[in-house]
């Protein structure tokens, strides 16, 4: 009845209020019952004495000295009268009247009313295992409903903020905490748009997928006052939640396969490969085929990129780096072709999950049991199609903390980034015979190489691409790529120098004839005359003060746009003090000395050195002999005792590639070493690279491996080789192998007659000087 029939009826007209309690009592007694409790609490916020009657009616309080004592501490107290709202709910509602305007309880009521409507999505989440297709369809449905201008209380909109980062993307409170403040519930939507998994699954994204999310997410808000991060862009993407993979195990019967983790070291490098093949030819369920051609359908036209992103990875407690398989896909040819091509892709790096490397990673941090998932993340490839090829302008990696820093000029806050031209692959995997660009952002203006003879020798002359016609990833040659591309590459401007007569001269502009100059990848005129220094550097001062620590990232650009690709915590040294060498060594007592590239550090108590002869080495005569080095060094790295030990050997130990140039070990074959240590010789022609930036660096630094190169033929540098030549060799009482392994591989006691002797080096990063010196214990 509306008030203007009032006269007729000559009845008050009744309060909307009114209309609403009514009809909830005889439709909803559950809301009808909230309501009411929801009115009992503002009105004692309100201080009303009134209803503080009505809940000592509901609630007495002990007041008797006997009743304390037969309700005390240690035991319950009753629980009270029964709550019935048709029994006390206008009394509760005659309470407000008094203190409220009818208006304001109409107000409150239809408050809670719509937070009782978008509320259906807290009772989602608050299921343990509510499916994805659900909690997919609550979010759609609260953005739907919701009113930006009638929000909800900001506690209900962080609890839900928080149980969504909690049920998809991660459980860690380190990340929530930080995640819960950028991320919203409008972003989360856009997520689960683009995820795939069991309907009824609940997986999660997994850490690599989540810590891009979160970085893309602050960066958004940061772009409000920092205009430089409004050029920053994040590729198109799809996620893969992590169970997945265990219905794919499911699927194909792979249970089995869950507990190898538990089998000894030598057992798991031996059988891996049949692991892999088994999960490379196994089956996936129609209902994930039929995601993956949703996904196919939409990246189409571009290479893809599957990266791994399992549970424990890119985490603050461990990173994982390089751990797991990230594969390229040139996604060309038929539709049946690229499924078959990202189901390849997909089962290789499910497979990677039980590789020798990161099942020991996981042993060292105590995480062996965790049951570990692989979600993925699946991105178009940031680049430009030129001729039959597909390539980024430029990729690297980027640090907050410069953890190996080659100037005493540069701080550790100042950073560092690894430049590549081409595909990112160059800058996070050690390589042979090349060299990417190292800058820090906070000193662009110390080099590594500062003259221009050594940015030619020790320039990028390779370049990874993917080529299209073969569905290969490849690895060409910068010069010959120039040539059969015509002189185009995209932003090529940016990355090169022309070389005339040992001279570089930076070009201008675009309009030059590139093929016609002898070009050497230097990065100078995208370091000194483009915004990039300056986007690196407030991308990491951003993410480092939104996640409380350092952080890593990986980036690509296309020659226009700069891509963020990855983001997670650094792994890190722990802070170390100054080490300064003592004064006084006998020169007897040397062993061999270093001063460049030298970072903060002291190593003592080593009892033996793992050296590899270099001539030897080179000299064996097939890459298996090569690799049984590699696996004699394992079996020497459990056999020793763990840090005590250290690791010297020529060339890039770790490297891919041409592997006479260094001992091709992996993470799990030097993991307990103490030290790693590099030697140059002239005549080798091979010189150190700095691998900061690379997987193979972040598993020393996570570790706590030093590393150290060392320059023997350099004036004025210490290098002991009839120590290393005349020691006796105690490789076959710690390990099994053929006797001609002892010419190359010698294990050396450092006692050497004295049990009381010891071997320690001191690294003075400030000064940039290293020496390894036997001491007395």
């Amino acid at each position: 009845m509306s008030c203007l029939d009032q006269s007729i009826e000559d009845k008050p007209c009744k309060p909307e209020w009114q209309t609403i309690l009514s009809h909830l009592v005889y439709q909803d007694e559950i809301i009808h019952y909230k309501i009411c409790r929801k009115m009992i609490i503002t009105l004692d916020r309100m201080k009303a004495p009134e209803i503080h009657d009505i809940i000592e009616m509901l609630n007495p309080t002990l007041e008797t000295q006997e009743e304390t004592q037969n309700f005390g501490p240690n035991w319950p107290k009753p629980k009270g009268s029964p709550f019935v709202p048709t029994e006390i709910s206008e009394s509760i509602f005659m309470i407000a009247k008094q203190y409220m305007t009818e208006a304001k309880i109409t107000e409150l009521l239809s408050q809670w009313m719509y937070t009782e409507k978008v509320g259906h999505l807290s009772s989602v989440l608050e299921k343990r295992h509510a499916p994805l297709v659900e909690i997919a369809d609550a979010v759609y449905k609260f953005l739907k409903i919701y009113r930006f201008k009638n929000p909800l209380p900001i506690e209900e909109i962080v609890g839900l903020r928080v149980a969504l980062i909690y049920r998809f993307l991660s459980e860690n409170l380190a990340y929530i905490n930080i995640a819960k403040y950028y991320i919203n519930i409008t972003a989360i939507s856009k997520v689960l748009k683009r995820v795939v998994g069991p309907a009824n699954g609940n997986g999660k994204l997994g850490g690599k997928s989540s810590g891009l999310i979160l970085a893309e997410q602050i960066l958004r808000d940061k772009k409000k006052d920092n205009p430089i991060l409004e050029q920053i862009y994040t590729p198109k993407s799809w996620f893969l939640t992590s169970d997945t993979m265990l219905e794919f195990f499911h699927y194909n019967a792979l249970e089995e396969f869950l507990y190898t983790k538990y089998m000894n070291p030598d057992e798991i490098k031996q059988e891996y490969a049949f692991l892999e093949y088994v999960f490379k030819t196994s089956k996936f369920p129609p209902e994930t085929i039929y995601a993956f051609n949703m996904v196919l359908d939409d990246l189409e036209g571009k290479p893809i990129v599957v990266r791994s992103s399992s549970l424990l990875e890119d985490s603050f407690e461990a990173s994982f780096s390089g751990k797991y398989k990230s594969l390229f896909i040139s996604n060309t040819g038929t539709k049946k072709e690229r499924l078959s091509a990202l189901m390849n892709a997909i089962a290789e790096i499910y497979a990677s999950t039980f590789a020798p490397d990161p099942i020991e990673y996981r042993k060292e941090r105590g995480l062996i049991d965790f049951r570990e998932e692989m979600g993925l993340l699946i991105q178009e490839v940031v680049g430009t199609k030129v001729g039959k090829y597909f390539f980024p302008s430029f990729a690297g990696v980027a640090f907050s903390n410069n953890e190996f820093r080659w100037s005493g000029r540069i701080k550790r806050e100042d950073g560092v980034a690894r430049l590549v031209a081409g595909l990112g692959t160059r800058a996070v995997d050690r390589t042979m015979n090349d060299y990417p660009v190292l800058i820090s952002p906070g000193q662009p203006g110390l080099k590594v190489n500062p003259t221009d003879l050594e940015k030619i020798k020790y320039s990028q002359q390779f370049v990874d691409v993917i080529n299209l016609e073969t569905n290969k990833f490849e690895t060409v040659n910068f010069q010959e790529l120039i040539k059969e591309c015509n002189g185009y590459f995209p932003g090529l401007e940016k990355i090169v120098s022309f070389n005339r007569s040992g001279s570089l001269i930076d070009p201008i502009g675009s309009m030059v004839n590139f093929e016609k100059e002898d070009l050497v990848i230097t990065f100078n005129p995208l370091i000194e005359r483009s915004s990039f220094i300056r986007q690196i550097r407030e991308i990491l001062n951003e993410l480092r003060k939104a996640f409380n620590c350092p952080v890593d990232i990986e980036f690509a650009s296309d020659g226009e746009k700069l891509y963020l690709l990855q983001c997670r915590p650094q792994s890190h040294y722990a802070k170390e003090s100054r080490i300064k060498i003592p004064i006084g060594i006998e020169p007897s007592d040397k062993l061999f000395s270093a001063n460049q590239f030298v970072s903060n550090g002291l190593v003592k108590n080593i009892k033996f050195i793992i050296y590899v002869e270099p001539s030897e080495y080179t000299n064996l005569a097939t890459s298996e002999e090569m690799h049984e080095v590699s696996n004699i060094i394992s079996r020497l790295n459990r056999a020793l005792p763990k840090k005590e030990f250290i690791l010297i050997g020529p060339g890039r130990w770790g490297s891919k590639g041409d592997i006479k140039l260094g001992v091709p070990v992996i993470y799990s074959d030097i993991n307990n070493t103490a030290m790693l240590i590099e030697v140059a010789r002239e005549n080798s022609g091979y010189v150190p690279e700095l691998s900061f930036g690379t997987h193979f660096f972040q598993d020393l630094v996570e570790a706590n491996i030093k590393y150290l190169p060392l320059f023997p033929d350099e004036k004025g540098v210490i290098f002991n080789d009839d120590y290393f030549l005349n020691s006796k060799n105690c490789l076959t009482k710690y390990t099994d192998c053929d006797e001609e392994f002892s010419k190359t591989i010698k294990l050396i006691s450092v006692p050497n007659g004295d049990p009381l002797k010891s071997l320690s080096i001191y690294m003075d990063g400030d000064e940039g000087k290293a020496i390894a010196c036997f001491e007395r214990h």
